[in-house]
């Protein structure tokens, strides 16, 4: 908690997550200043109705805005909608937990930590099987928000994009606004990348080859 405090009081954003922490420490990071949560429901405490943990002082807490993976394999889409329900659009940040092999398919190898990884369906996975990371990208966080999800595009728009920006303080990021950069994503009608903008020069068209 001391930790906590010193970032804070030095302008340093606490995010809270791959804790054991019980719902009293976080309710106490939290009222240190702590102001997100990393990879919500995933490597803490589970949920309990007699012991909520991290995960029941993090959906509560209005100040605290929350990651979770939306690859649709390290959360259930139904505990993701249940997320957005009581936090609000406002409070999720969707993150795809890529690695290396963000975008690659099985068997394909990477390295993550200094340790090998494989492919392996939506996640990256250790020679023993255990998860390491995903491989997802982020149209398809996108795709699995509307379609399992059940979001609508703007509401996914905010989870991918709009509430991640301001969590972060990156003014002029995440909108669509006269002065705002100009990072955008062209979708066609199933949600797949047309084409892709940075700074307003396209870099990307799915039918030509740009030099």
């Amino acid at each position: 908690l001391d930790l906590v405090r010193w970032l804070v009081s030095r302008g340093h954003r606490v995010s809270l997550g791959h804790s054991a922490a019980d719902y009293e420490q976080a309710r106490d990071a939290i009222a240190a200043g702590a102001s997100q949560a990393t990879h919500l429901f995933n490597r803490m405490r589970p949920l309990g109705h007699r012991a909520p943990g991290l995960v029941g002082a993090v959906l509560e807490s209005t100040h605290v805005a929350a990651e979770v993976i939306c690859d649709g394999h390290h959360v259930h889409p139904a505990l993701v909608r249940m997320a957005v329900a009581v936090k609000g659009v406002d409070h999720i940040l969707a993150v795809t937990d890529g690695t290396s092999l963000a975008g690659r398919h099985a068997p394909q190898r990477g390295r993550l930590g200094g340790l090998a990884i494989t492919a392996g369906g939506p996640t990256a996975v250790l020679a023993d099987g255990t998860t390491a990371g995903g491989t997802s990208t982020m149209d398809q966080v996108f795709r699995m928000l509307v379609g399992r999800v059940g979001l609508s595009m703007p509401a996914a728009a905010a989870v991918t994009a709009a509430t991640p920006a301001r969590q972060l303080g990156l003014a002029g990021h995440g909108v669509l606004a006269v002065g705002a950069v100009a990072d955008l994503v062209v979708l066609d009608e199933t949600l797949a990348v047309v084409e892709t903008y940075i700074a307003g020069r396209l870099v990307y068209a799915r039918e030509a080859t740009l030099a």
